[in-house]
């Protein structure tokens, strides 16, 4: 604890000894009240910025990322990872915004054989860049602003740390070296703040992108408030925005609120802090209801790949974890271990350092690393966290790049002490040049690394540039009537042969939003991984998948059912004749699958038997419910259907029957999907594989099949935008809210100071 009565001078070389008071009072008093009585460290050096020459450290790594990662802005090559889906429910929110359809839940046909990313799935990332386009009136196309809010948050992290630290009370010596090692970590693909996960060449993890920098902003709040009791309203703002952003930082988030709570807790202090982080929580779980209560709902419909590697949910063991941590491999991967060597530093020094940033950075560094653990070391442990079913425990590398930057900074405090027989008017300069030497290789590492990055992106971009043909086939297709497309997989010719440099044919169909039958990208949609057991040669699987065209090179041998509709000097395109989207089936029978693997199972089954040839369809209760009828419908040879109208959201149908028959929609289940029939609305039903199926009476009928947001979800955020506004408003009411906390709290002092004999 620091007296309030201190100079400046004292403060700034004596920050964290006791200084006695002018009157004796009761111990417990003294220590209940340091966290209300005393401005914090942040406020007390508000004005103790580095010297000019330490900037140098923020300056030279920030104008290097700058000029590295330019091509990630300038270069317009479709994507290839995790990107182009991000892309894609950008233009999608923007059509729907367009068409008067609701951009913060609707449904995207070019994904996995369709799926409502937005309802599941956090999505202010993505809204931020259509809501820039509007700003600057459509003048900049959405591409352009995709990639340059990409740039610019990589370029803004390292600001971000420094912001951040200072605001938790580091010095200012540690923010600013802990800013300059920010944006140059490299985790081997690992999926952490390495900028490799951001990059065209590898993950393309956009909303972590923005998760990284709220990251320490949420913490910076949290903290704040937590041991302070002020700032309730940034804090709300921050874990609202890292909720919408990430939800699985916001969860990593939650606990990390819980370490800040834990680390100095006492009798005297828990009461306001746990209501202090209640009332911050509430909140903010208010105004993100409508996303995450509808992801709890939805959860069955959002699919846990069964072909997704398992170390993503497991994580990899304490052994593998720690020996790349001695290695380097968690910071510092493919070079010499700098960023290590700082870390063990900073992990030394705060052992020995007794100020509240210190021991914070040390247990969270220490949490992180158990839980990025997993399952092959907490075993039956990692079943108490909460959700642990779908929990992907390899991202929590997040969590241990977080503290490991904060220990960074703490690792810059110690050299700089170390550096106090140099005179003071080089000390600056002086640590400034050693931490840049410690820097260089990360440097020179990270240049060789986003040069190839530009090589690829360039190839790639050469390579379209040059092939007309593509061009031709994919303005034919845009002019065709609906039905999807299929360009290969990565495991056939569609990876070895239809491709530009690193990019394939079959990422052109997601980038120019033409509904196809690809490979997955997100994995989102129950029916995802279908597609991974698509034969090319049998008829009937372009019929279930409603697989219309297919572009192949020149040389394929075609199966005879395919008509080539269009040839050019590299590809054919074909037409398979397929139902359409609507299909009268027979539905065999009824089934429970009581999981998710288990549906997927019985899918891969039926869609590699018989049943589909001959129009077989399957009946699910899923997820199971008491009660559900189980109903057989014969099929119906001689019925007709015919395609009036097929929309991002929509499809409107006729039917011909002589008898009761069941209709399949060939778009993946949703309870969100509305269908009427002749102007009613009837239920709807899963049925093989994971389609929309509905019953219909014998005769003629008019069918509408569309995807509504529920009214729930739109209360909920008409909700969450009211109790953001009147946090934005009333955000002193909070101030005054934990004022009652703190009478509270001078109550129980009161009384454990009645009970406890004074100290000296």
């Amino acid at each position: 604890m620091t007296s309030s009565r201190q100079s400046p001078r004292a403060q700034g070389s004596r920050a964290g000894t006791p200084a006695p008071p002018r009157e004796p009072v009761p111990a417990p008093v003294l220590a209940a009240s340091a966290e209300a009585a005393v401005p914090p460290p942040a406020a007390r050096a508000r004005r103790q910025w580095p010297p000019l020459a330490l900037w140098l450290l923020v300056l030279v790594p920030l104008v290097f990322n700058a000029v590295a990662l330019w091509p990630e802005a300038s270069r317009r090559v479709p994507s290839l990872n995790d990107d182009a889906v991000h892309y894609l429910a950008v233009r999608r929110a923007s059509e729907a915004l367009d068409d008067g359809e609701n951009p913060t839940d609707h449904w995207l046909p070019g994904l996995e054989l369709g799926f409502p990313l937005f309802f599941s799935y956090q999505h202010l990332p993505h809204l931020a860049v259509v809501l820039l386009h509007r700003l600057l009136l459509r003048h900049a196309d959405l591409l352009l602003l995709f990639n340059l809010v990409r740039y610019l948050l990589m370029l803004a992290f390292p600001l971000v740390v420094l912001w951040s630290m200072r605001r938790m009370g580091f010095s200012a010596i540690a923010s600013v070296v802990a800013s300059a090692a920010a944006g140059l970590l490299s985790d081997n693909a690992n999926y952490g703040f390495d900028y490799g996960s951001y990059l065209w060449r590898s993950h393309g993890m956009y909303t972590q992108l923005w998760a990284m920098p709220l990251s320490f902003v949420a913490l910076a709040c949290l903290e704040r408030v937590v041991t302070r009791g002020t700032g309730y309203a940034a804090a709300v703002l921050a874990c609202s925005a890292m909720a919408f952003t990430h939800l699985v930082y916001a969860y990593m988030m939650a606990i990390t609120a819980l370490v800040l709570v834990l680390v100095g807790l006492r009798r005297v202090n828990a009461r306001a802090r746990l209501a202090r982080l209640a009332v911050v929580g509430g909140v903010a779980g208010i105004i993100t209801a409508y996303m995450t209560l509808p992801f709890v709902l939805g959860k069955a419909y959002l699919s846990a790949s069964a072909y997704l590697q398992r170390w993503k949910y497991d994580s990899f063991g304490a052994q593998d974890i720690l020996r790349w941590l001695v290695d380097g491999d968690l910071l510092d991967f493919g070079r010499l271990p700098a960023l290590t060597a700082l870390l063990a530093l900073g992990v030394a020094t705060a052992l020995f350092t007794r100020t509240r940033p210190a021991r914070l950075a040390l247990i969270l560094f220490g949490v992180w690393l158990v839980l990025y653990f997993g399952r092959p070391t907490l075993g039956p442990v990692a079943d108490l966290l909460p959700m642990h079913e779908g929990l992907l425990f390899h991202r929590f590398i997040g969590g241990v790049h977080v503290a490991a930057i904060l220990l960074i900074g703490l690792a810059g405090d110690w050299l700089w002490r170390q550096l106090t027989v140099v005179p003071e008017r080089w000390r600056a300069a002086a640590l400034a040049g050693a931490v840049l030497v410690l820097l260089a290789p990360a440097l020179r590492e990270r240049h060789h690394y986003y040069a190839l990055n530009t090589q690829w992106m360039d190839r790639a971009g050469r390579a379209l540039d040059a092939d007309g043909d593509a061009r031709e086939i994919l303005a034919t297709l845009r002019a065709l009537p609906p039905g999807r497309t299929y360009a290969g997989l990565p495991a056939n010719w569609g990876g070895t042969e239809l491709r530009f440099g690193d990019l394939h044919f079959y990422d052109l169909l997601l980038f120019n939003g033409i509904a196809g039958a690809t490979r997955p990208y997100g994995g989102f949609s129950l029916n995802a991984d279908i597609m991974w057991h698509f034969d090319e040669r049998n008829p009937a699987h372009y019929d279930v998948l409603d697989v219309k065209y297919v572009v192949a090179p020149r040389r394929w041998a075609a199966p005879s059912f395919l008509r080539p509709i269009r040839e050019t000097r590299r590809y054919v395109l074909y037409e398979a004749g397929t139902a359409g989207y609507g299909e009268l089936v027979a539905i065999a029978r009824s089934e429970s699958p009581a999981s998710q693997s288990a549906l997927f199972a019985r899918n891969r089954s039926w869609f590699g038997g018989l049943d589909p040839a001959a129009r077989r369809f399957l009946r699910y209760d899923y997820p199971p419910r008491a009660g559900a009828a189980a109903a057989e419908r014969a099929g119906c040879p001689l019925g007709k259907t015919s395609e009036e109208q097929v929309s991002a959201a929509r499809i409107d149908l006729r039917t011909e029957c002589a008898t009761a028959s069941a209709l399949v929609i060939k778009v993946t289940y949703h309870p969100n999907w509305r269908v009427r029939v002749d102007g009613t609305e009837v239920p709807t039903f899963m049925a093989s594989p994971s389609f929309i199926g509905v019953e219909l009476p014998p005769g003629r009928h008019e069918v509408r099949a569309e995807y509504r947001s529920p009214a729930y979800r739109t209360a909920l955020l008409i909700v969450g935008l009211l109790t953001l506004v009147a946090v934005i408003v009333w955000r002193r009411r909070l101030e005054q809210l934990d004022a009652r906390l703190a009478a509270a709290g001078d109550t129980d002092r009161r009384r454990l100071a009645t009970t406890s004999p004074p100290d000296g």
